[in-house]
C-alpha cells in the first residue's frame, strides 16, 4: 500500500504518515498530511491463504485446501490467513470470535457505545416544546454534558458539538425560566376594590 500526494501523486514515505504537523511532499514541495490506521502497515493483513504443498503440512480447519498459519488461542483449531482474526495479539477463529462477542468475553472489543452527547441534546431540546418538562430536562442535560464530557463518543469519529448545543439550549432554557419568573414578580398586584 502506498499513500500519494493529492497534488502531484508522488508517493509519500511511511515515515511521513501520522505526523501532527504533516510533512513536505518530495515531488511538489507542498505540505501534506497523511493519517492512516496502524493496520495499513501490516503486511499480513488480508493476505490470501496459501495452498497446501504436501501431505505433511497442517490444513486450515475451515478450509482443508489451505495451509494453516496459526492456532486459535481459544479452541486450538488450525487457521489459514483468511480465517485468522487477530485481537490484541491473540489469534481467534471466526467461531470463537463470534461466541466471544455474543457472550461479552472479549473485554477489549467494543460492539456498542452509549452516545451521551445525543442524549444530552435530546434532553435539552425535546422538553422545550412542552415548557414544564424543561424544569427537569435542562438540569439533566447540563449534568450529562458536565459528567460525560470526557467519555468516548461514538466508535466513529465525531466532535463534541452536540454537547455544546445541548449546554447552550439548557442555559437558554434556564434564562427563559428566570425571565418568566422575573416578569411574574414585576406584575402589579391586583387591587381589591371594596364597596
Amino acid at each position: 500500500m502506498a499513500m500519494v500526494c493529492g497534488a502531484c501523486s508522488f508517493p509519500i514515505a511511511a515515515e511521513a504518515w501520522n505526523r501532527e504537523g504533516g510533512s513536505v511532499c518530495p515531488g511538489c514541495r507542498e505540505r501534506v498530511q497523511a493519517f492512516v490506521f496502524p493496520a495499513m502497515e501490516r503486511i499480513r493483513a488480508g493476505s490470501a491463504p496459501e495452498a497446501i504443498a504436501g501431505d505433511t503440512e497442517a490444513s486450515c480447519f475451515f478450509h482443508p485446501q489451505s495451509r494453516a498459519a496459526v492456532l486459535c488461542a481459544e479452541c486450538g483449531r488450525f487457521l489459514c490467513n483468511l480465517c485468522d482474526i487477530e485481537l490484541d495479539g491473540r489469534h481467534l477463529c471466526p467461531a470463537c470470535f463470534q461466541s466471544g462477542v455474543s457472550s461479552n468475553k472479549l473485554e477489549t472489543l467494543e460492539t456498542r457505545r452509549t452516545m451521551y452527547d445525543s442524549i444530552a441534546l435530546a434532553m435539552a431540546s425535546l422538553p422545550a416544546l412542552l415548557i414544564w418538562p424543561v424544569l427537569f430536562g435542562a438540569p439533566a442535560a447540563l449534568y450529562l454534558v458536565i459528567r460525560r464530557w470526557r467519555t468516548p463518543l461514538s466508535i466513529l469519529p465525531r466532535t463534541r458539538i452536540r454537547f455544546v448545543i445541548a449546554a447552550l439550549l439548557a442555559l437558554t432554557e434556564f434564562a427563559g425560566i428566570a425571565f418568566i419568573i422575573w416578569t411574574m414578580t414585576q406584575l402589579p398586584a391586583p387591587r381589591v376594590v371594596s364597596r
